[in-house]
């Protein structure tokens, strides 16, 4: 029995232990810290992107939180903070940098932008990727104004993403009391995103997810959590 119970609390601690840590742009000003979350059991690998453009901090808090969840299979790659530069200084990009959405595949290796993109691709082979989720924010509310992104999801142009956002975008509005503040399927990446990208190059299931900043960063954080954990839920990741 003691046996028993001493080996039920290392299973349990090893279950909660830290998740590894990798390195994008290591040694550079664009060095940023991503997190993997090993199950232990195999299965699919989803990569999550956060703070990509610097004036998007929400996307990074809840990807930084995606670093504590524990899947009940395969492993979630996060990177919270692809921008960290420009999360440090709320700029979208920095003078020469290049725009970090823009950037898969790379045209050369020039800008850190560039650079950025081709090691999250090498992360994305590397992991054999299965989902792709990348958090951003736009200016406003889409259904208030449509030249905004704000409360959408932009999904993939293929099969695996398409039923997955629509069901996605139903699951979550429950959980939003606000009309104006609840998602809406308004198309497909912008071309030469890490979601475009993955969804025509991988044929994987990719999503782009707006917020409103017009809304406080907890909210914003907390939407960006609640359309996370239904895909990642929807994918075996997370147990219902």
């Amino acid at each position: 029995l003691v046996a028993g119970l001493l080996l039920t609390g290392l299973l349990s601690a090893a279950a909660m232990a830290a998740p590894a840590t990798f390195v994008l742009q290591e040694g550079t000003r664009w060095e940023t810290i991503g997190c993997i979350v090993d199950s232990g059991v195999p299965g699919p690998v989803a990569l999550i992107l956060g703070g990509v453009h610097g004036n998007e901090p929400a996307g990074a808090v809840a990807a930084e939180s995606v670093c504590a969840f524990r899947p009940v299979r395969g492993k979630l790659v996060v990177a919270p903070a692809v921008n960290a530069p420009g999360l440090q200084q709320s700029l979208r990009y920095l003078p020469g940098a290049g725009d970090m959405n823009r950037a898969y595949p790379p045209v050369g290796n020039e800008t850190p932008a560039d650079r950025m993109g081709a090691e999250i691709i090498s992360l994305m082979n590397h992991y054999q990727i299965s989902m792709l989720i990348d958090l951003h924010e736009a200016r406003t509310f889409h259904k208030i104004d449509r030249t905004s992104l704000g409360q959408t999801l932009l999904f993939a142009d293929n099969s695996a993403s398409t039923g997955l956002a629509m069901d996605t975008v139903d699951a979550v509005n429950r959980h939003i009391a606000d009309d104006v503040a609840k998602f809406s399927l308004v198309g497909h990446p912008i071309r030469s995103s890490s979601a475009w990208y993955a969804g025509k190059f991988l044929g994987i299931a990719a999503f782009t997810v707006e917020t409103s900043s017009r809304q406080p960063l907890a909210e914003r954080a907390r939407q960006h959590l609640l359309v996370v954990t239904e895909l990642l839920t929807a994918g075996g990741w997370l147990a219902r």
